[in-house]
């Protein structure tokens, strides 16, 4: 029977069933037009084409720019659609998912918001797929890939029509690639990820580090340069105020976060499993049998976690979207290291999953 179970494909299912679960019951709740979490600041929901709903009076979320992007991923215009984008080059650099999504929605505004969820929850199944590969790779069974499909930090992408699941997915698959010695494929995949959210890039960097894959890393570097000059002549170059305004100094974010959290309980408590992830990882770095591409691009992705500002570490809705990439390489360390704290934190991962699953569906 364990053998039977033994399959990418079982944890695939697995991942789509609990996702599934949790789509149906948070769709009991909330219309899919609520995912986006549009403001009227910036979406003026009486003259959209679909069916976003405004959730607030103020300026909402990024999941309502994804979703404008998605009704015209080719658009020029700032405003359009009744919905205005606050920084059209720093939005529209990350064009991978909304395009999924029109191409899923056959360039209907009445079916976006539904095509939102239903590309995440694919690149979900997709990740999920890839983690049991990767599981196996490792030595261990295909379930342990449930680790890095069910993060978290996903609940809260899949709940706000948001990019990261996305971005995951392309870099997991290329990680997959790269582990199997296709470079070609490993290299398109990897540049792709950098289309859906330019912090991919810091797994192209990490390649640099290891002689014998740094050629992998010359395609995904020259995709986001080129990309970036793209988008510089589309819109007409537009220093973007997201970058100074998410960047500061080192822990200070993490500070000021917290003294302005709305719910410092449920921070406190995320950001103490986040850290203690963290911590166990860094122990395991000098056992794990992970490349070392692996092990540099945790660092990379950690160090970028520590200064971000407290825009990102006011709540766990932007903070553990932050972390994702940098949680997906702890996990992959640990998937490579021969210890029960290895097993017992990446076990503690899942079951993060459960409690904020249930926080999110009763609050």
């Amino acid at each position: 029977m364990s053998s039977r179970l033994n399959h990418p494909g079982v944890t695939a299912v697995v991942t789509a069933v609990c996702i599934f679960i949790f789509l149906v019951l948070t769709l009991n709740q909330h219309d899919p037009g609520t995912f986006p979490q549009a403001g009227e600041i910036f979406t003026n929901t009486t003259i959209t084409p679909g069916n976003i709903i405004a959730v607030t009076e103020f300026t909402g979320y990024d999941g309502q720019f994804y979703y404008r992007l998605a009704l015209d991923p080719f658009t020029r215009e700032q405003t359009d659609f009744g919905i205005q984008i606050d920084s059209p080059r720093y939005r529209h650099q990350r064009i991978l998912y909304p395009l999924l999504a029109w191409i899923g929605s056959f360039g209907s505004p009445p079916l976006v918001a539904d095509a939102l969820i239903l590309v995440n929850f694919l690149a979900l199944i997709w990740l999920g797929y890839s983690a049991g590969q990767f599981a196996k790779l490792a030595g261990r069974h295909a379930l342990w890939g449930l680790t890095f499909s069910l993060y978290p930090g996903f609940l809260l992408t899949l709940s706000r029509d948001l990019a990261e699941i996305v971005e995951a997915a392309f870099v997991l698959a290329g990680i997959l690639a790269l582990q199997q010695k296709r470079h070609t494929i490993a290299s398109a995949v990897l540049s792709l990820a950098i289309l859906a959210k330019e912090t991919a890039l810091l797994t192209a960097v990490s390649f640099i580090t290891q002689r014998k894959i740094w050629k992998v890393a010359i395609l995904p570097l020259a995709v986001y340069g080129l990309w970036q000059l793209f988008m510089n002549w589309w819109w007409g170059y537009v220093p973007s105020s997201s970058v100074s305004v998410n960047i500061g100094w080192p822990i200070w974010g993490i500070l000021r976060g917290f003294r302005i959290t709305n719910d410092p309980r449920r921070w406190l408590i995320e950001v103490g499993l986040l850290g203690l992830f963290v911590f166990i990882v860094f122990v395991s770095l000098h056992r794990s049998k992970a490349e070392l591409y692996i092990k540099a691009a945790f660092i990379f992705y950690f160090a970028l976690l520590l200064v971000l500002t407290e825009n990102i570490w006011l709540e766990d809705w932007a903070f553990l979207r932050a972390a994702a990439l940098g949680v997906l390489f702890g996990t992959a360390v640990l998937l490579q290291t021969k210890s029960r704290i290895a097993n017992v934190c990446l076990i503690g991962v899942c079951f993060t999953w459960l409690w904020l699953a249930v926080n999110l569906l009763t609050t």
